[in-house]
């Protein structure tokens, strides 16, 4: 489960690419290229951070400079909060999909779909801007 514009910038992406190269990557090929690149420039840890804060945002009251309570991973702060997410499908090896599966353990992420919109999210580049309309 990816967010809903990682979905739409994922198949902007391939579409680029097919008609830059001629050839549509893959899904598992795009979340490859993704992982590799998050690999490639350390994005790991700080991706896990932005997940944590997207799922556990701190107001004020909420800082506790002594430590006393610690972090509390995964803790749900809002009632009845629902996802925009939708299924992004893609086959990847057994070997890749080890490979997720233990970064995403070693670096603490919830889960592989938090994990894999954090990578996609990190790769993809923006939806190019709609057209601008005239002022008449």
């Amino acid at each position: 489960m990816v967010d809903t514009e990682v979905r739409r910038r994922f198949e902007q992406y391939q579409t680029t690419q097919k008609l830059a190269t001629g050839h549509e990557p893959t899904n598992a090929v795009v979340v490859r290229r993704a992982f590799l690149h998050a690999k490639r420039h350390d994005l790991f840890q700080q991706l896990r951070e932005d997940v944590r804060r997207q799922q556990q945002p701190l107001a004020e009251e909420d800082l506790d400079e002594d430590g006393l309570f610690g972090d509390v991973p995964n803790r749900r702060v809002e009632r009845g909060r629902t996802k925009s997410r939708t299924q992004q499908s893609f086959r990847p090896s057994g070997r890749e999909l080890a490979v997720y599966d233990a970064f995403c353990d070693s670096y603490l992420f919830p889960n592989r779909s938090d994990f894999l919109n954090a990578v996609l999210d990190a790769f993809l580049p923006p939806l190019p801007s709609g057209p601008k309309r005239s002022a008449r």
